[in-house]
């Protein structure tokens, strides 16, 4: 086991999507399980291009950290207007509630421990859906026109502790009271890159680039001869910001996220964020001979 790290101010936020129990009772288990994986995967996307990090993934909360806490909320901010967008093509009724809070906090082998952690979580559950709330701490360690986006919000309580803390609300939406920006302006377009290891062979595909393809035939960018795989089994490509793996099988394609998510794409799409495994016709599993590891960072 690695020896923890001391102990180090970092921004924590937690991202909850709200309306997926509704959303499984009206679209039923598959369809449900597609938007809310696709959600997850926009929102890993904006944190990583953002400069961040996804700690976790459990059931259908993101948790995810920041060096810089005026990244982190204008990361907040892309967040809510991206799941926005997405609820609105899709044409479900989905958005996600924020909470979050900067303090120190222990990270070891991945995983972070400490107060900060706790204080996050209870500014996401006092949230509402498409609703930001950070406490007076984050509020403090961002610059002055950023502090300008937010107003006192509530005095609450937080478990285990004997004193109040003081949140805020950020005014992240144009409305009739309040000049907002627009994030796209102000969040850096980041390059990415995505490396993909096969035996012992790596492959690194640029954003943006030219397309990539994975299959039997040699034709194809990266060459993998297993009865399983199809000729032209499925292929790669960069589109608004993100890696996508498509899947053009007969078999279909696995993948195993780093957060423990298994996925099976049959003629489907699926973003590719963090690390993981794709298995091509069969399962994607570190024993499997021919399955492909992925990486996305930024370049």
């Amino acid at each position: 086991m690695k020896p923890a790290s001391l102990p180090a101010l970092h921004t924590i936020a937690f991202v909850d999507i709200v309306g997926s129990t509704r959303l499984y009772e009206t679209e039923g288990d598959d369809i449900a399980k597609q938007l809310v994986t696709a959600v997850e995967a926009e929102i890993a996307r904006v944190v990583v291009e953002g400069g961040g990090e996804v700690i976790e993934v459990v059931g259908d909360e993101v948790m995810c950290r920041f060096d810089n806490a005026n990244t982190a909320l204008l990361c907040a901010c892309c967040i809510q207007e991206q799941i926005e967008h997405y609820s609105n093509t899709q044409r479900v009724s989905m958005s996600v509630r924020i909470g979050m809070h900067c303090g120190p906090a222990i990270i070891e082998d991945g995983r972070m421990f400490g107060d900060s952690i706790n204080v996050a979580a209870r500014m996401t559950a006092i949230a509402k859906g498409r609703q930001i709330i950070v406490s007076e701490q984050l509020v403090n360690n961002l610059r002055a026109d950023l502090q300008r986006l937010t107003r006192r919000f509530d005095e609450v309580r937080v478990k285990g502790k004997q004193e109040s803390f003081v949140i805020y609300d950020l005014l992240w939406r144009q409305d009739t009271v309040t000049t907002m920006f627009s994030v796209s302006t102000v969040v850096p377009e980041i390059s990415l890159q995505l490396r993909l290891r096969y035996t012992d062979k790596t492959y690194l595909i640029n954003s943006p680039g030219t397309g990539f393809s994975i299959g039997r035939d040699p034709v194809n960018s990266l060459v993998v001869v297993a009865s399983p795989v199809s000729r032209n089994h499925a292929t790669i490509e960069f589109t608004r910001g993100k890696f996508v793996l498509v899947d053009t099988s007969t078999n279909g394609t696995y993948v195993q996220t780093h957060d423990g998510q298994a996925l099976y794409l049959r003629r489907e799409t699926l973003p590719l964020w963090g690390h993981g495994l794709i298995g091509l016709g069969a399962p994607a599993t570190e024993d499997n001979p021919d399955v492909v590891h992925y990486k996305c960072r930024s370049a």
